[in-house]
């Protein structure tokens, strides 16, 4: 049977809205797992720092793609092997640039702060010394965006822009500073990075993530 173009355009948009919904369940599930890994692992990297009173425990942080990946083969143990999608591919391109971005960046900035640290005075340092938490929320954020706008869901798209405002307007930090005295507020800085992890894992990819998972 001959198609006439408008056909052939058709079964083409179909054929991408179906893989786009594919693509929207099995990234909902890795959205859900990592944003409850990543929660559970601010966790432990909080409570770590508070009874060691060190923030060496913050190095924990790079065994998280780790921890990630071997739950993920875990979970699609048991999972047949489909071939992959246009727009699957688009997804997973943009989530290895941009946790590579981050990764570097970490990497980078661990170092120049190190560095300040043991030649320049604490007033250099407090001037010239990389912010971390900051930039890798933004580009996270910015994922989470993408990835909406690829898979053509618009609420996934304001959970990366909303987390990435409450986190940069200082909301977090202005709560704790509310309920907390001064000098408790000062010691709390050592794990001031997981306590934004933990609300951007909540909001940036646990609850979108479980929205895509359980979309019809």
């Amino acid at each position: 049977m001959e198609l006439t173009a408008e056909r052939s355009l058709e079964i083409i948009t179909e054929q991408l809205e179906k893989s786009r919904r594919a693509v929207s369940k099995d990234t909902g599930e890795w959205l859900f797992v990592t944003g409850l890994i990543a929660m559970i692992m601010s966790v432990i990297v909080a409570s770590a720092n508070l009874l060691s009173w060190t923030p060496l425990f913050h190095l924990l942080w790079f065994a998280l793609p780790v921890v990630i990946w071997l739950v993920m083969k875990y979970v699609n143990r048991n999972r047949v092997p489909v071939p992959e999608s246009f727009v699957g591919m688009l997804v997973k391109k943009t989530w290895y640039t941009i946790l590579a971005f981050s990764l570097v960046y970490v990497v980078i900035a661990t170092v120049w702060n190190i560095v300040l640290q043991h030649y320049e005075s604490p007033e250099v340092f407090l001037y010239a010394g990389m912010h971390i938490t900051p930039p890798v929320i933004t580009l996270l954020a910015v994922a989470v965006s993408i990835t909406g706008l690829i898979l053509k869901r618009n609420s996934l798209v304001w959970f990366g822009f909303l987390s990435f405002v409450i986190l940069k307007c200082g909301l977090f930090s202005v709560l704790l500073g509310r309920l907390l005295p001064p000098t408790e507020f000062t010691k709390l800085s050592l794990i001031q990075p997981c306590g934004f992890i933990f609300l951007f894992a909540l909001v940036g990819l646990m609850l979108p993530g479980l929205m895509l998972k359980k979309q019809k």
